[in-house]
């Protein structure tokens, strides 16, 4: 069994889970999110290389 509600989303049909009330994402906004991700994701990788570059290495974690 599925378990999503449908409910009307404009002209379109909304698909939302049962457990958690989250929305399933059409295929172009599961792209934009991706694509959100993507940057997000690089815009954090720049960071870290601005902080090796200024601080050095991230110490080593014993806890």
């Amino acid at each position: 069994m599925l378990q999503v509600r449908l409910e009307i989303d404009g002209k379109l049909i909304g698909f939302y889970r049962e457990d958690n009330g989250w929305k399933l994402l059409l295929p172009d906004e599961l792209a934009s999110a991706l694509e959100a991700e993507r940057q997000r994701a690089a815009e954090l990788e720049s960071l870290l290389a601005h902080y090796r570059h200024r601080f050095g290495e991230l110490p080593e974690s014993n806890g």
